[in-house]
């Protein structure tokens, strides 16, 4: 096979694609300097960039199957309806049909922009015809605004008057509208900057407009106050609409719409991050940087770089998530994270990524580099099924757990969101440059062209499947410039290059870049050698669990495809969530030796790229014979990604301290027929919270909720719950709270006054309530509001878990 064919160029390719670039403006990548942004890298336009034939060629031609299977008509509907509208289709289910209506189709306008960015003309005149029908929208509100909120009408009322009731997750009872619209401006935003589509520039401005008039007459705290709901990168994309228009306005606006509370303690290097819902703080991150750039505020720009440093070095695992339940864990505990079936969320790593590359273009540092490749390798590429696409919400790292997918017209969560934007746009990080220089950033198959400077450059390789790389350039006349090549941190002891097949000197470190100053010739090729080895890499607690990498490759092992309930999503609001049974831990296997040397016992498997065995620490015997393959290729199985490890004289005590947590801990799970996680987002959204003066916090290591007036819940027992079982409710609280009294109340009557006396510091105390037998039944039939209501003047103790039980 000659190199022309090896993935998939050929010179004909190599013309059409050159007709192509010059029929296409130059665009940016959302996330980069849209219009009028500089800083210190420049990234090429998706434009640019076409993939050759490996696995990101796959995913992005699965993403686009993805994408042709959803219907427009559908994702605007919601659209139609709140600007009364007759709509043209049904609305979709599950959370476009659940509160969050139209979020999805801000999404799907980005994820079609960037489609139409790279030459597919079937995903522009979707989008085309998306705009206009969206622009009939705005058209129908007649004042610029362009959403779907349930309801919205009201709800802006409210927020103009400034009497809205702003919790963590709602605003004035909907869903994260703010949020959501942020939908729909960064898909405007991105028809405009990736595909040139006029009506989106106008449409977005006008939108823009809408919103400066809405908090107009906000004083700052009722702006702040505002800003306590979820609201997505608001900040960013109307900073985006100053760069785009010039207009200092927006800017200022972009300034409002900053939420102090996560700024001033990152402008003073704090890490307060403990507990926050993770992917509501990045997206204002992200905006925090741009507006710096734009505004030439530095101190922002460092506020940024500060919570990346603090989430990739502090909170991030092997393969580049971070958070349980969505939330930050402790940096201390990991705990939680290696137990629960809601690990890692993909929403978090594909807004990292964003950041992380709005942060290199400002500072083209090789770490943020290390760490996309990890995140893009690892995380993202395992969130999409191989062979049907469905794509991940959660990627739990607890022992023998599995992860659930979502189908085109049934499944419609955030994740989904982002998932078909982050398929969209695999090659955008691989190459940048400024005047004098062209950077690889990646390793993978794909062909650039650098308009400017007359070069195409193709790289051939197999990576990480094989440890070469090959770049060939094609130049129309000799011209000097720096190549340079990132040195992986992963990658001990000198990179080694030839050039034409002649060793070049290189002087570089893992974690930097090795630069190349000569006159290039059309025909040169870069040969570049890439060596893996592998390592076991601790969580950032310390504790005694670790992931096994080969190079940057996470590797994981199956074991077993038992009990895989839902694994493909339906349109149930909670099906992201594997619905399977957890697995003991103590019969999970866990490596036992020396841990600094268990890499060494980890052993390739001939003739089979990227697949390891190491039974040699593995116990008990039963897993000796489980084999290490990269997670971006384990599907449709359980899994262990992240070992325990022990001594072999320490490791029969570790069994028996896990059997009796497993024993404690599945005892209660086996009795539980409904839980409430008080103050994390999800679970409240399920179980239909409601409240006034009501707070949420973190105390070791565990999220709370209390109220100053009443707060409360809606519980059912699960399918199969006998009616005549007697059932009781489990609360919560810390156990060094005094608290002289609060009400229990369960639809409507009152069951209790709970008092709590302290003197139990540094733990938590659990309060039963055995229900009446009719309260019971109508538990096990339709469900039951539980409410706490405070004495007047006072407020409840926290409640940190809630749980409706079988009684013992």
């Amino acid at each position: 096979m000659s190199i022309d064919h090896a993935n998939g160029f050929s010179r004909r390719d190599f013309v059409k694609s050159l007709a192509l670039a010059a029929a296409i403006p130059r665009l940016a990548w959302a996330g980069s300097a849209a219009e009028t942004g500089t800083g210190g890298a420049r990234m090429f336009s998706l434009a640019d960039i076409q993939l050759g034939e490996g696995v990101f060629a796959h995913s992005h031609a699965l993403n686009r199957r993805y994408l042709a299977a959803l219907a427009v008509d559908r994702l605007v509907a919601p659209y139609r309806i709140e600007a009364a509208l007759a709509p043209r289709a049904s609305k979709y289910p599950n959370w476009e049909s659940m509160g969050l209506e139209g979020h999805t189709a801000g999404h799907y306008l980005s994820a079609l922009a960037q489609e139409a960015a790279q030459g597919d003309d079937e995903m522009r005149q979707r989008l085309d015809y998306m705009i206009a029908e969206l622009a009939a929208c705005q058209q129908a509100n007649g004042d610029g605004y362009v959403g779907a909120v349930p309801n919205g009408r009201a709800l802006w009322d409210s927020v103009v008057a400034g009497t809205f009731d702003a919790g963590s997750f709602s605003l004035d009872g909907a869903w994260v509208p703010f949020y959501n619209l942020h939908k729909m401006f960064a898909g405007l935003r991105d028809a405009w900057s990736y595909a040139r589509n006029r009506q989106a520039r106008q449409m977005l401005i006008a939108f823009t407009d809408w919103a400066d008039r809405l908090v107009a007459g906000l004083d700052e705290q009722q702006m702040q106050a505002l800003l306590a709901t979820e609201h997505g990168g608001m900040n960013e994309v109307l900073a985006d609409v100053y760069a785009i228009t010039g207009e200092r306005r927006y800017l200022a606006l972009a300034r409002r719409f900053s939420h102090h509370a996560l700024l001033q303690p990152l402008l003073r290097r704090e890490d307060a991050l403990d507990g926050m819902h993770a992917n509501t703080q990045i997206p204002k991150v992200i905006g925090f940087a741009r507006i710096g750039e734009l505004d030439g505020d530095q101190a922002w720009i460092d506020a940024a770089a500060f919570f990346w440093e603090t989430v990739v070095r502090r909170r991030s695992i092997a393969f580049g998530g971070n958070s349980v339940r969505e939330h930050f864990n402790p940096v201390d505990d990991f705990s939680a994270m290696v137990g629960s079936p809601e690990g890692p969320e993909t929403c978090n790593s594909y807004n990292m990524l964003r950041l992380s590359a709005q942060l290199y273009r400002l500072d083209p540092q090789p770490r943020y580099a290390d760490f996309y490749e990890r995140t893009l390798f690892n995380h993202i590429l395992s969130t999409q099924h191989p062979r049907h696409g469905g794509l991940v919400y959660f990627t739990p790292i607890r022992p023998r757990h599995y992860r659930v997918y979502s189908q085109p017209e049934q499944c419609f969560w955030c994740c989904v969101g982002t998932g078909i934007e982050n398929h969209g746009r695999h090659g955008a990080f691989a190459y940048a440059h400024d005047r004098d220089s062209l950077t690889v950033n990646l390793y993978m198959a794909s062909q650039l062209q650098w308009r400017e400077r007359g070069l195409v450059l193709r790289q051939d390789t197999r990576f990480p499947d094989e440890e070469t790389s090959r770049l060939a350039l094609q130049l129309r006349e000799p011209q000097r410039f720096r190549l340079r090549l990132r040195h992986p941190h992963w990658l001990e002891g000198a990179l080694e290059v030839r050039i034409n097949g002649k060793p070049w000197p290189l002087r570089s470190t893992p974690s930097s870049y090795a630069d190349i100053e000569r006159e290039w010739l059309d025909g040169d090729v870069v040969e570049i050698d890439l060596p893996m080895r592998t390592r076991a890499e601790g969580l950032p607690d310390g504790s005694d669990y670790v992931a096994l990498m080969h190079g940057p490759i996470v590797l994981a092992a199956r074991t077993g495809t038992e009990d895989l309930d839902g694994l493909i999503a339906d349109d149930g609001r909670g099906s992201h969530i594997t619905p399977g049974p957890l697995l003991p831990l103590d019969q999970a296997p866990v490596l036992v030796g020396d841990r600094n040397a268990l890499a060494r016992q980890v052993k390739a498997v001939p003739g089979r790229p990227l697949t390891f065995e190491a039974g040699g620490l593995i116990r008990p015997a039963t897993f000796k014979s489980l084999q290490l393959e990269p997670l971006f290729r384990v599907h449709d199985a359980r899994y262990v990604v992240y070992w325990r490890t022990a001594t072999a004289s320490a490791y029969p005590a570790l069994v028996s301290r896990i059997e009796a947590d497993e024993r404690q801990r599945q005892a209660l799970q086996d009795r539980t027929l409904d839980r409430v996680a008080p103050g994390e987002q999800q679970p409240e959204v399920e179980h239909q919270y409601q409240g006034e003066d009501s707070r949420t916090g973190i105390r070791i290591g565990r999220h709370w909720r209390d109220t100053g007036r009443w707060m409360s819940y809606r519980l059912k027992a699960r399918a199969g719950t006998d009616p005549a079982a007697n059932l009781e409710l489990l609360l919560a609280f810390y156990g060094g709270d005094h608290n002289e009294g609060f009400d229990l109340l369960v639809d409507g009557r009152r069951l209790e006054t709970i008092r709590l006396h302290g003197g139990a510091n540094d733990t938590f105390v659990e309060h039963r309530v055995a229900l009446p037998q009719d309260i019971a039944q109508a538990a096990v039939r339709r469900g039951i509001t539980v409410k706490l209501v405070a004495f007047p003047g006072r407020r409840t103790s926290g409640l940190f878990d809630l749980r409706l039980l079988r009684s013992e």
